[in-house]
């Protein structure tokens, strides 16, 4: 039994070490993804903070008509063209 157990520990240290190596390398790879992902995930609580605060985008909307009223009805133009767009390839990839 114990020649069995000097065998498995001895094929055990390697693997030991080789995970060691890899834990180390993707730590490694992970680091130089730290700042990418911090903005992202930023970005995202943003999004989801102005989702529960309907009153905000309305006020900002609202604001910016006031202050620039050609380039809101442009911007108006664009998104209502582009909610058609969506609505048109939602249809045909539906039916």
């Amino acid at each position: 039994m114990s020649r069995r157990l000097a065998a498995i520990e001895a094929k055990r240290a390697p693997l030991l070490e080789r995970a060691a190596r890899e834990r180390a390398d993707l730590a490694q790879t992970l680091q130089s993804w730290s700042q990418p992902l911090g903005f992202v995930d930023r970005c995202i609580g943003a999004v989801r903070f102005f989702i529960s605060h309907p009153p905000l985008i309305a006020g900002a909307a609202i604001l910016f008509a006031l202050v620039r009223p050609l380039r809101t009805l442009k911007w108006a133009r664009r998104a209502f063209g582009l909610w058609q767009r969506y609505r048109w390839l939602t249809h045909k990839a539906a039916g």
